[in-house]
């Protein structure tokens, strides 16, 4: 009898979506990221100017309001955003719906602190966007996108970079299983990992590898890292020996 896997639940796309989406938000401030920033959302874009501008496709989430403590999907658009700009949002939406998760699939909740990057996180797991940006529009309120440009590629991931957006990832907020959150990492961003035993994983990188150690809880407890020797330099050849020019009588050349 064939055994279907149960569909995932909030907690579970967080701990899939937390330490890519670290990683992806340090390349975004590393890109200017904090620069100064306008929205045409008609147009569908967030504009970054930093010192390469960045126009970014925006896909709205949705608002985090402290006035009202709540949140509200831009999937239930009641500004009437353009399709594109929150079809990313709808997506979540169906996903909750067919996955009967209810903070994707209800329109308005109660806002806590952790409540809009949880479901950003969750977002980033559904949709594959994995930049997002908190918009403050005034009086404490923040709009969330996803973000999107051909720049937010990832460059090879180096064993400096995975030190530190692993225990970063993990600490940004609640993850029940930090080694489900460390292979789900390694998966998503192409990296080799294999398990030494049911508490130790090395997870291969550009320039080495990380050894990544849990408890018998599966909470994370050391990091440590093997850097790949560069390779010595072949020595340059031997400049060749200069051939006399052959000189005919009278000094003329052959």
């Amino acid at each position: 009898m064939s055994q279907t896997n149960p569909a995932p639940t909030l907690q579970d796309l967080v701990d899939r979506a937390v330490i890519l989406s670290t990683e992806h938000q340090v390349h975004f401030a590393e890109l200017g990221g904090e620069s100064a920033w306008d929205a045409d959302l008609q147009a569908g874009t967030l504009t970054f100017h930093s010192e390469i501008p960045l126009v970014c496709g925006a896909h709205f989430l949705g608002t985090a309001a402290p006035g009202t403590q709540s949140w509200l999907w831009g999937w239930h658009n009641v500004n009437n955003f353009p399709d594109g700009v929150v079809a990313a949002a709808e997506h979540v939406h169906q996903r909750g719906v067919s996955g009967g998760i209810f903070e994707l699939s209800t329109a308005e909740i109660l806002l806590t602190d952790a409540v809009p990057y949880r479901l950003a996180l969750a977002a980033k797991a559904v949709t594959g966007h994995f930049t997002h940006f908190a918009a403050p529009t005034g009086g404490g309120t923040c709009a969330w996108f996803l973000l999107t440009h051909p720049r937010f590629e990832l460059p090879p991931a180096s064993v400096p970079r995975v030190l530190r957006v692993i225990p970063e990832g993990i600490g940004s907020t609640t993850v029940s299983d930090h080694r489900r959150a460390v292979r789900a990492y390694a998966v998503l961003r192409g990296l080799d990992i294999r398990w030494l035993d049911e508490q130790t994983a090395v997870v291969g990188a550009s320039d080495g590898e990380v050894t990544v150690a849990f408890d018998g809880h599966g909470r994370l407890t050391n990091l440590s890292a093997t850097l790949t020797a560069a390779p010595e330099p072949e020595p340059a050849p031997a400049p060749a020996p200069e051939r006399p020019e052959r000189r005919g009588w009278f000094g003329r050349k052959k």
